[in-house]
């Protein structure tokens, strides 16, 4: 009933995976309106959207998700709302976390965070390098991303907790309207 009359090839799904038809715009509009549609409290809402957002400055990509369940474990908040904060970390916003990361790091370890020093990266030394030889580098950032993190929790969480809280009390009033106009009918 939902299906396409023509599946989509392999590489028309890649497109829109990466540069969606409709563009990015209305793509955010999109997961931004399903997010404060979401069932729950507009705290446990935007605690979830803050957890996402927290875990998404952490350097190890991959394990952004899993941090965020663990932490939602003992917290609490909602779990698909976090999922849906863990986009603040995105190909456009990691070159500034991990830099925000990484300066951070080394200020809070009081060393010199000499970029130059660094190995150039590469996927072969991702590859073949032991874990000793990224460490100068992935060491600040496991220290910096805490600080960081917060501080993007914590842009993310207010405003995220007023729009809610604004659209459910707006939902509840146009609500018992139309219940209203039906009881009078």
């Amino acid at each position: 009933m939902f299906r396409r009359r023509l599946p989509q090839t392999y590489w028309q799904k890649a497109r829109q995976f990466f540069w969606p038809r409709e563009g990015w715009l209305r793509a955010t509009l999109y997961l931004w309106r399903r997010t404060i549609r979401l069932s729950g409290t507009p705290h446990s809402i935007a605690l979830g959207l803050a957890i996402g957002a927290f875990v998404s400055a952490n350097p190890i990509l991959g394990t952004h998700i899993l941090w965020a369940a663990f932490i939602i474990y003992f917290i609490g908040g909602n779990f698909l709302a976090a999922i849906l904060g863990t986009w603040v970390g995105n190909p456009i916003s990691f070159p500034f976390i991990w830099l925000a990361t990484f300066n951070l790091g080394h200020l809070l370890l009081g060393t010199s965070g000499d970029v130059k020093k660094l190995p150039e990266l590469s996927l072969s030394l991702l590859i073949d390098a032991p874990f000793g030889t990224l460490l100068p580098l992935i060491g600040p950032m496991l220290l910096g991303w805490i600080p960081v993190g917060l501080v993007l929790g914590a842009l993310v969480y207010y405003p995220s907790y007023w729009s809610i809280e604004t659209y459910q009390v707006r939902r509840r009033a146009r609500l018992d309207r139309k219940r209203d106009a039906a009881a009078k009918k």
